[in-house]
């Protein structure tokens, strides 16, 4: 249950409800300089992309990872659209609330209070969506998901302790 809580957090708090999504497809190219939707120039391309399609790009990524069965489709479905519905808008609001130039500080602290607040709710409806969906998955399927989560919000190049990765070989 830990690893399901830290894939839906990352993926909400990553992928769907600050806009940043970790993969692209399917072809996704390992993090770092080279070519691709993860090199350095592809994050940074991503991150100016529409937080709604970013996150159904990294949904699709994950389907295609996990193999979801035709079994445990409609359960998936629940999931992304839960998912997909929030994707943005706490990007959106956080943008909002930043150019707002007459608020003092603590109307400000409230109304981020009450973004994070909202924010916190949605991920809680997205997180039980995703429960049931890894309480169907096979064992295989809950080790993908489980090394997915793990990577979530991980830069290149950096161990999860946050150290640099010593060079492999």
């Amino acid at each position: 249950m830990r690893h399901s809580h830290r894939l839906l957090a990352g993926l909400i708090i990553a992928g769907g409800l600050s806009g940043v999504a970790l993969a692209a497809g399917p072809a996704v190219q390992p993090c770092g300089d080279g070519p691709g939707p993860m090199s350095k120039m592809g994050r940074h391309a991503m991150m100016r992309a529409d937080p709604a399609q970013r996150v159904k790009q990294h949904l699709d990524y994950q389907k295609y990872q996990l193999k979801i069965t035709p079994e445990q489709e409609a359960l998936w479905n629940a999931y992304a659209e839960k998912a997909q519905a929030e994707a943005g808008k706490g990007l959106v609001k956080m943008r909002a609330l930043a150019a707002a130039d007459n608020l003092s500080a603590p109307e400000r602290l409230a109304q981020r209070e009450k973004l994070l607040e909202e924010r916190l709710a949605a991920m809680k409806a997205v997180h039980e969506s995703f429960n049931r969906l890894y309480a169907a998955l096979t064992p295989e399927q809950k080790a993908i998901a489980d090394q997915q989560a793990a990577r979530m919000g991980m830069r290149a190049g950096r161990s999860p302790a946050g150290r640099i990765a010593p060079p492999e070989g």
